[in-house]
């Protein structure tokens, strides 16, 4: 919810377009929800199979020791960025000393208490459990690439005086290679069986799922008359982890192989978590596909248009009608108005605004 109140707000106050910049204040939000989606998924081997006790209470700490650190990123002013909204050095001290005694003292406790933790059950490699490890494996050292690629240009100026910043082409390479593999073994997950799963089984039963994302894939790929190739592949994941999340509650409620009435009570006597579970996971599939098409099919013109002059963009004509001063409630504007066409006919027109507000 604060990722996303943050993006509204940049959206609209700034201006700002895409989907993420990378900002480190963006990243100290950031690395909290990695971590407590580690947290989550961990918590549920603990729940079930009494294993990664250890782990999912050092999770836990670690969880809220980067919010913590967020504030910190946020409010000392040891960061310069658009979202930073202080620059009190002071203030700093003081959330530096709380970050000292919270996060010193879990860890502390959690080095005198963790080896009186029993372990748990075991389980094989392939199993409901063995892809939540792989899952919190994987979101953990995406959260250390996002943390070093932050902390490093401070840890290196602190230490040498130099400043260097580090910017979306290190976070994309890094982030973006240990991510792909997980959007493939998200939608194994819960079509495993606890302590021991067939993983053939999963795969039969998710194979005309990848085939329908593929074609898919393909056919939009098609419709937008090109883009990189490997954009089918990202588009191909995105719809596999929505349909995927569909296939789970499909086989769970048994449709198609017992009678509608049957099916639909066992749908809806499914316990909340797997419709959480299939919600989460085809969410991330939406956030897949509008990464994937933001990035690869926007088309982005910057030119200086007179009134009456034309431009092409993503298959639209614009064309710049004329600038007129208007007046608000507390603020003064010059508007600017837009024609939209597409293929000779008008679909739209645009009024676009620069506004100064006295108040």
């Amino acid at each position: 919810l604060g990722i996303a109140m943050g993006s509204y707000w940049a959206y609209y106050e700034l201006g700002w377009g895409g989907w993420w910049f990378w900002d480190p204040v963006e990243n100290a939000s950031f690395m909290p929800w990695l971590a407590g989606t580690a947290l989550l998924h961990s918590a549920l081997v603990m729940e079930k199979r009494e294993a990664l006790k250890i782990w999912t209470v050092l999770l836990a700490i670690l969880t809220f020791s980067l919010s913590l650190m967020g504030t910190f990123l946020v409010r000392s002013g040891v960061l310069t960025s658009v979202h930073a909204f202080a620059s009190d050095p002071s203030r700093g001290v003081f959330i530096l000393c709380i970050l000292l005694i919270f996060i010193g003292g879990a860890l502390s406790l959690f080095a005198l208490r963790a080896p009186l933790l029993s372990a748990g059950g075991l389980f094989a490699p392939i199993s409901r459990e063995g892809a939540l490890v792989v899952n919190n494996l994987i979101l953990t050292v995406a959260c250390g690439t996002v943390l070093t690629g932050t902390l490093y240009p401070l840890v290196l100026e602190t230490l040498t005086g130099d400043k260097i910043s580090v910017g979306a082409p290190f976070f994309n390479l890094t982030f973006g290679l240990l991510m792909a593999p997980l959007l493939i073994v998200v939608p194994f997950g819960p079509l495993l069986s606890w302590k021991r799963g067939d993983l053939l089984g999963a795969l039969q039963r998710l194979y005309v799922v990848a085939a329908l994302s593929l074609a898919s894939a393909l056919i939009f790929f098609y419709i937008q008359h090109g883009g990189p190739v490997m954009a089918v592949l990202g588009l191909a994941a995105g719809l596999f982890l929505i349909l995927g999340a569909v296939a789970d509650l499909w086989y769970r409620a048994g449709i198609g192989k017992v009678k509608a009435t049957i099916a639909w009570r066992r749908l809806s006597g499914l316990p909340r978590s797997a419709f959480g579970t299939a919600l989460a996971h085809a969410g991330l599939g939406v956030t897949v596909l509008g990464i994937v098409a933001v990035t690869t099919f926007e088309s982005e013109h910057v030119v200086e248009m007179k009134q009456g002059q034309s431009t092409e963009a993503g298959g639209y004509s614009i064309v710049f009608d004329g600038m007129q001063p208007a007046t608000g409630p507390n603020y003064t504007e010059d508007r600017g108005h837009f024609s939209i066409r597409r293929g000779g006919a008008e679909v739209a027109d645009v009024w676009s605004a620069k506004r100064l507000y006295t108040a």
